[in-house]
């Protein structure tokens, strides 16, 4: 131990800082790569490898030539000027400009991709319109809500062509409004429905041509026998039938009531739109009644604020009133004030004022007889004397009426007077039995509602509402 010490005198195995073994350096062959390992301290640096960019030359070189096809003033400043050596790497090749027949491929090329783009489009604007087109609604209503993009969609299947191509990808009733028309509603005719007190009814006849329609208002009377007169007749409107019961005071009573009758509107409205009525206007209103239903349309005509297009009234062995033996007419001439307001407005000719009576006298309350000459004397001013009838309506033979009444106690009706002022009519029938009285209903389709069906024939809106 004392031999094996350093010149310092320490100890060889004692030494902080032993000697490391030699390091050997295994050099790699050009096809694996360059080695990863840095060559020995003092060698020789070796022959440059294959595919190292931008390696610079030996310091001190001179400047070699450049290879064919290099920029000359391509040069690395940190090497003096010495341009710079592409180790490895070929010279690029000279550039020519592309023959003709290549350029016209390639501008073949071009406008065979802008055709394809250009029909992927229209594939995709025709399948949108039609997708569209398929889920409108019949009344049309989606085209005026959709947005500019949608109604491009649809107006862009249009130029497809003017006939059965865009028909095909359009609705009909957007077809129709492309070339100027407008398309009637599709009002759905069968059954009924609910309103307050009675029931809705759109018969075959009722055919709107927009949203604007027409209203028949009948109170007291069979449901199916109203329906099947105002087909009968042709009526082009729509009808609400109100049974209420016995007598006029349970109609008087309900009808007093205030906003009752305009509440009834704004069903009968919703009603109509629930049966394929866009957005329903009404234009024309008439109010019927027979028997005790003469109780609302006296209250009607008290209250109304005005707001309906009133224009016709139709009474069918109806009107009553009480006795006043102080009075001239011996009548409660304030229980007729409605009626006798509406005698004076239809003698102006503002509304159809049209009135059926039989020969019933009911002893306990004046007749409808007795009540008509009085209204006509209201109208006119003066006392108004009848003339005989010259004709008599033509008797139908209702199915409803099967079941109303037995066909051996159906009544004809027979008139025996009438008189007019203005569009005030009064015409008087012959009888006076439960089956006569029962006449004047059954026979509605040959007696008013004629009047009215050659009224609303002329077509266009009536005056503004009068009170």
């Amino acid at each position: 131990m004392k031999g094996n010490v350093r010149a310092d005198g320490s100890p060889v195995d004692l030494s902080p800082t032993p000697t490391p073994p030699p390091v050997t350096v295994v050099q790699g062959s050009p096809d694996r790569g360059l080695p990863l390992d840095p060559p020995p301290l003092g060698a020789a640096p070796g022959p440059l490898e294959q595919g190292l960019l931008f390696d610079p030359p030996p310091s001190g070189a001179a400047p070699g030539p450049l290879p064919p096809g290099f920029a000359p003033g391509l040069v690395d400043p940190a090497l003096q000027g010495a341009p710079l050596h592409l180790a490895g790497v070929g010279p690029y090749g000279s550039f020519s400009a592309p023959s003709p027949r290549e350029r016209r491929a390639r501008t073949w090329r071009a406008l065979g991709a802008f055709a394809l783009a250009a029909a992927t489009v229209i594939a995709v604007v025709v399948l949108t319109a039609r997708g569209l087109a398929a889920r409108m609604p019949v009344n049309g209503e989606a085209f005026r809500a959709m947005t500019p993009v949608s109604r491009a969609l649809l107006l862009a299947s249009r130029s497809v062509a003017e006939g059965a191509a865009a028909r095909v990808l359009v609705a009909p009733e957007v077809f129709a409004r492309w070339q100027g028309a407008t398309p009637p509603p599709e009002i759905r005719h069968d059954g009924y429905a609910s309103i307050r007190g009675g029931v809705l009814f759109t018969p075959e006849t009722f055919r709107p041509t927009g949203s604007s329609y027409d209203l028949v208002i009948h109170f007291h009377g069979n449901t199916q026998l109203v329906r099947e007169s105002a087909e009968v007749a042709g009526l082009n409107a729509a009808v609400a039938v109100i049974n209420l019961g016995i007598g006029s005071g349970a109609y008087e009573d309900l009808y007093a009531q205030p906003g009752v009758y305009e509440s009834l509107l704004a069903d009968i409205d919703r009603a109509l739109a629930q049966r394929g009525l866009p957005t329903p206007r009404l234009r024309r209103l008439a109010l019927s009644s027979w028997s005790a239903g003469y109780g609302a349309v006296a209250k009607i005509l008290e209250l109304r604020r005005g707001i309906d297009a009133l224009d016709a009234i139709l009474v069918t062995d109806g009107i009553h009133c009480g006795f006043v033996p102080d009075h001239p007419s011996g009548l409660n001439t304030l229980q007729l004030a409605s009626f006798a307001r509406a005698a004076q407005l239809a003698a102006a000719g503002q509304v159809l004022f049209t009135i059926t009576h039989s020969e019933i006298d009911p002893i306990a309350y004046a007749s409808s007889s007795a009540t008509a000459n009085y209204l006509l004397g209201a109208a006119a001013g003066h006392p108004v004397e009848r003339s005989p009838a010259l004709s008599a309506p033509p008797h139908l033979r209702l199915r409803a009426a099967e079941g109303a009444v037995s066909r051996k106690l159906e009544k004809q009706m027979l008139p025996t007077t009438e008189a007019t002022v203005g569009e005030l009519r009064v015409r008087g029938f012959r009888g006076n039995t439960p089956e006569h009285h029962m006449a004047h209903l059954l026979q509605m389709a040959s007696t008013v509602l004629p009047e009215l069906v050659e009224r609303w024939r002329e077509g266009g809106d009536p005056a503004p509402p009068s009170r």
